[in-house]
């Protein structure tokens, strides 16, 4: 477009003519001209377009006034059409307002002589102090652009005003829905003092889809349980309290099929206390709202490092701009219950805490067909990235590379017997027999996990990277051969 309106300038500056009156107030060539050019771009353009193209004519009739030598004649069949340039442009923008105006006025008529709408893009609503949500099948809804709204548009797709639901969007196109039910979720009174009901709602009807129970009783009993929790504590002491709660007492369910709605059931869940990730985050959710913590969301996606990578999706927390995720935190199959400095992803920052992870859009699509071993040391690198900026925090998922970084591993390296020997005392015992600082000791008991190159990590993750008062031994044992040992508790004579 405006390459055309250059080419259209340098052409006038070349055939302007030397005989105009200089009293006319707009030139007939000019009203002409401008009547001939604005027909063929009215012809061609929408309506935005024109407007648009005509304000950048105006714009370079401008600055050919400023930068070529008219003389009188020439300057007012510019000026003349840039007056004319303008005014076109006036008269389309009022024309649009008031197009616009009109059917807005008529599509709200018509939306409003429906029995069923919904003006929030969860279709949820408070009828007599309860709250309810439309539940539907997105495959069914009829999307009706702006431009074709009309009764003629809506029988034509079988919507009827009695029995057919209207969603107003915030861009005000309109959803229709003629497959639909409306569904109790939870009486305002129970939620009554939460901030931020817009997510504890959301949730709720998405529990809702899954299967259709009242639950109450059951909410009654959790707000009971999370103000007895929480109660006389700061913000942060409540969300530690809450955490430590799910995974004290939630046990993780490996046998579950997608078949078995009663897996996703709240009732089901509650009542037994075994959940998979969405109801680990929904319960950390529900808890945290009844406890008046606001802005926070469960989010779903994926984890690099899982074995049924992307088939399967995740689910964690975000509160304020901090990432929880307590199914990762919830020892699987131990008795044991992690204290607070076990947990690897409580209270992490966003690059931290998505360094094995990826919402839907983000995700590189060649991740995707890429083995769980190259997935694992793509993490690696991503995490090691991260050691200089994190290394004076508390971040446990940090502890395994600061303690290469202060040793001087390699920190994308798996630890071996090797390294072990530059982190803790080592030393040879035979005999139950060692030197300790150039000191003979002798050994009269210990406690010890027999060590090897295959099982290293696990073992110094279950210690939790704290080594005091740890040994690590190369043990002769009766046959001759030796064995390593990472030792503690260790009486010397």
């Amino acid at each position: 477009m405006i390459k055309k309106i250059i080419l259209f300038i340098s052409l006038l500056a070349i055939t302007l003519p030397t005989s105009l009156y200089a009293n006319e107030e707009v030139s007939d060539l000019a009203k002409n001209w401008f009547t001939t050019f604005s027909a063929k771009i009215d012809a061609k353009y929408s309506t935005d377009k024109e407007i648009q193209y005509f304000k950048a004519l105006s714009k370079r009739l401008d600055t050919l006034l400023i930068t070529r030598n008219f003389n009188e004649e020439q300057t007012k069949l510019v000026n003349d059409l840039i007056k004319l340039s303008n005014e076109y442009v006036f008269k389309k923008i009022k024309y649009t307002k008031e197009s616009s105006n009109i059917l807005k006025i008529q599509r709200n008529s018509l939306i409003n002589s429906f029995k069923n709408k919904s003006y929030n893009k969860e279709w949820i609503f408070l009828e007599n102090w309860v709250w309810y949500a439309y539940i539907y099948d997105t495959h069914l809804y009829f999307d009706i652009s702006n431009e074709d709204l009309s009764q003629s548009a809506l029988e034509w797709n079988n919507i009827s005003k009695y029995s057919s639901l209207v969603f107003v969007r915030d861009d005000w196109k309109f959803w229709f829905v003629n497959d639909y039910i409306k569904r109790k979720l939870i009486p305002d009174s129970i939620i009554y003092w939460i901030p931020w009901k817009y997510n504890f709602l959301k949730e709720l009807k998405d529990d809702k889809k899954k299967l259709n129970q009242d639950t109450d009783e059951a909410f009654i009993t959790l707000k009971n349980i999370t103000k007895k929790l929480t109660e006389w504590k700061t913000e942060e002491e409540k969300i530690k309290a809450i955490y430590h709660y799910i995974i004290s007492n939630i046990e993780y369910t490996t046998n579950f099929s997608f078949d078995k709605p009663e897996v996703f059931s709240w009732i089901h869940t509650f009542a037994y206390k075994n959940w998979v990730c969405e109801w680990y985050v929904k319960l950390f959710l529900y808890m945290l709202n009844f406890a008046n913590i606001n802005d926070s969301e469960v989010i779903r996606w994926y984890v690099l490092d899982a074995p049924d990578f992307p088939e399967i999706w995740h689910a964690w927390l975000r509160i304020w701009d901090k990432y929880y995720d307590p199914t990762f935190d919830d020892p699987i199959g131990q008795s044991k219950t992690k204290e607070f400095s076990e947990y690897f992803y409580f209270w992490l920052p966003y690059d931290l805490f998505y360094t094995n992870r990826y919402d839907f859009d983000k995700i590189p699509s060649f991740l995707k067909e890429k083995s769980l071993e190259y997935r694992e040391a793509f993490i690696k690198k991503r995490i090691a990235s991260l050691v200089y900026k994190y290394k004076d925090s508390w971040y446990n998922i940090l502890k395994p590379y600061v303690l290469k970084y202060e040793n001087w591993i390699e920190l994308t390296k798996t630890l071996d017997l090797e390294d072990l020997k530059k982190i803790l005392w080592y030393s040879e015992v035979v005999n139950w027999s060692t030197y300790i600082n150039w000191v003979k000791k002798q050994i009269s008991n210990i406690n010890y996990y027999e060590i090897n190159d295959s099982n290293i990590e696990n073992i110094i993750k279950q210690l939790n990277y704290n080594f005091d008062w740890f040994y690590l031994f190369k043990w002769k044992l009766d046959d001759w051969s030796y064995e390593y040992r990472l030792a503690y508790n260790v009486i010397f004579k």
